[in-house]
């Protein structure tokens, strides 16, 4: 029985994979001989019967006649058939002429419906499902259907259009969301050299009309505004380009560690004359030559000096140290530090928390983008010996990155 089960089985699939033109000549064909059989059958039967009257009243075939009608009517020696015995003779001569055309009509319905239901209606309504769920803008599902005929194809080739449809939305929402942040890196980078900007202008109102400062007091410090507003021109200028923060550029350069340090105390300067917290710089670097991209670290300062500004109760702290072939930025506040959720979750794009409107992921996330171009990272943690947090960011300053 295991063999026949087996064959059956294969017969089943080979029927299944038929190309659908020759699975309905084969169910018609089919159809046909199921005809055939049932006419035969019946005619044989309905013979039968005739016969059985025929004998049971000792009729001399040779006698009948066909009437008007068509029929064939019997007479004997007593005279004819009775009425009933005739009705019935006529009735099983109809069913035998009628049979052929009957038998034909339903076999082809019947065999229609099943190669419908077998071939054609579970398609359907895969297709019907998946065309629904694309119009409700739902692709998280696939289109299968066991079998190797034209319905198949074509399910596979609508499971290849859900998946591009599914590529292509995966896609946009992507553009979207690198747009997004894209914008939110532009909005959040601008904040501190626009902030230094205003320290230096504020300053210069201030002192200038007073003939306080001196000549070189003011050239430094004009230079100073005028590096911020280069720094605002290229960033701008490279945004204008970029699809998404990772294709920001990064150009390292060599530079004196004292030059940078130099950048760093004037954006320092800068900041405390905007009084919004007190901003202390130490400086540990050793004096040497660093493989850097300056705009990218300042970027990054930048980011982590925004956050800590506004977490900060009084007092921020940077510090900038070398070791080995890793320059370290460390940034300190004193506000009430990273809470639980926070130190999990800080470094995700949009995440914040209390009432602050702005997002704390965006420096951070952000500054790990720009530190890994420059072969480092970004961690963060809160202080041991009290309250504040401290972020670290660090950057491979030789050339073999």
């Amino acid at each position: 029985m295991d063999w026949v089960d087996e064959k059956m089985e294969t017969f089943r699939i080979w029927i299944r994979n038929l190309p659908i033109k020759k699975a309905l000549i084969a169910y018609l064909c089919i159809a046909a001989v199921a005809a055939l059989l049932l006419s035969f059958a019946t005619t044989q039967v309905c013979e039968r019967w005739m016969d059985i009257l025929v004998e049971r009243n000792a009729l001399d075939t040779d006698s009948m006649y066909a009437s008007d009608g068509g029929h064939y009517v019997y007479y004997h020696e007593k005279g004819k058939l009775s009425a009933w015995e005739q009705t019935g003779m006529i009735f099983l001569q109809e069913i035998s002429k009628w049979c052929p055309f009957v038998y034909t009509v339903i076999t082809m319905l019947v065999f229609a419906s099943f190669f419908y239901r077998k071939r054609l209606k579970k398609p359907f309504a895969i297709l019907e499902g998946a065309v629904d769920r694309i119009g409700r803008k739902d692709l998280d599902f696939t289109v299968s259907y066991a079998s190797e005929d034209e319905m198949g194809r074509l399910c596979a080739s609508f499971e290849e259009m859900r998946k591009s449809l599914e590529e292509n939305q995966k896609e946009m929402w992507k553009l979207v969301e690198d747009q997004k942040q894209l914008n939110a890196a532009f909005a959040h980078d601008l904040r501190t050299p626009l902030t230094v900007i205003r320290g230096y202008s504020d300053f210069l109102v201030r002192y200038l009309p007073k003939g306080t400062i001196s000549q070189e007091k003011l050239k430094d410090t004009l230079g100073l505004l005028a590096e911020q507003c280069g720094r605002l021109e290229r960033f701008s200028g490279t945004m204008k380009s970029l699809r998404s923060v990772e294709e920001i550029p990064f150009h390292p350069v060599r530079k004196k560690s004292s030059e940078i340090a130099a950048r760093i105390l004037g954006m320092v300067d800068a900041l405390n004359m905007a009084k919004e917290v007190r901003i202390c710089y130490r400086n540990q670097m050793k004096d040497q030559k660093l493989y850097l991209d300056e705009d990218l670290f300042l970027e990054v300062l930048d980011n982590l000096l925004s956050n800590a500004n506004r977490y900060a109760e009084s007092h921020v702290e940077i510090l900038t140290e070398t070791e080995g072939d890793i320059l370290y930025l460390f940034v300190s506040d004193d506000g009430l530090g990273f809470s639980e959720d926070a130190l999990l979750n800080a470094s995700h794009l949009y995440f914040s928390e209390g009432t602050k409107e702005e997002h704390f992921g965006i420096g951070l996330n952000l500054s790990a983008i720009l530190c890994r171009k420059h072969g480092g990272d970004v961690s963060y943690t809160n202080c041991i010996s009290g309250n504040g947090a401290v972020v670290s960011a660090s950057f491979r300053i030789r050339k073999e990155i």
